[in-house]
C-alpha cells in the first residue's frame, strides 16, 4: 500500500481541483473527497466527538434535522454554522442575539421547519458501526 501512497495522492489532488474547477463553473461535484472534512477535521483518532444538532417536534416526536445542500448551503456550511451558533447559545454568548440569528438561519435553510430544539450530541466515533454506539444528547434550548 505504501508504493502506491503517492500516486493515490497526486490522483486525490487531480480530482480536487477537477471538482473545484466544475463546481466554479456551476457543475456538481464529481469527487467526494472535495468537500469532506477528511484531512482538515478528522474525529477517528478522537475518543469523544461533540456536536450540535437541531430537531423539529413533530406531534409528539423529535426527528434530526439532515444536513441537505441547497442553492445557498453546502453540508458542511450547515454544520460549521449549526456549531458556530449553538456553542454561542450554550456558554450564553449573547445568548438572545445567537438564538435570534439562529432562527434567521434556520429560516433562509428550511423556513417550513418551526418548534425546533437544539441538542448537543457527544458520542465515541470509534464505536460507530457496534452495537454499543450511542449519541448522548443534552438540550440547549428551544428556537
Amino acid at each position: 500500500m505504501q508504493k502506491y501512497t503517492k500516486y493515490l495522492f497526486f490522483i486525490s489532488l487531480f480530482l480536487s481541483l477537477l471538482s473545484l474547477y466544475i463546481i466554479g463553473k456551476g457543475g456538481k461535484e464529481i469527487y467526494p473527497f472535495y468537500s469532506w472534512k477528511l484531512f482538515t477535521s478528522p474525529s477517528g483518532s478522537e475518543k469523544f466527538e461533540e456536536q450540535y444538532r437541531l430537531y423539529r417536534v413533530e406531534g409528539n416526536d423529535t426527528i434530526r434535522v439532515l444536513y441537505q445542500a441547497t442553492e445557498i448551503y453546502d453540508e458542511n456550511n450547515l454544520a460549521l454554522i449549526t456549531g458556530f451558533y449553538g456553542k454561542k447559545i450554550e456558554k450564553n454568548e449573547n445568548r438572545e442575539e445567537s438564538i435570534k440569528k439562529m432562527k434567521i438561519f434556520m429560516k433562509s435553510y428550511r423556513p417550513e421547519y418551526n418548534n425546533l430544539l437544539l441538542y448537543k450530541e457527544s458520542f465515541n466515533p470509534w464505536d460507530l458501526g457496534k452495537a454499543s454506539f450511542k449519541i448522548n444528547k443534552i438540550l440547549i434550548t428551544k428556537l
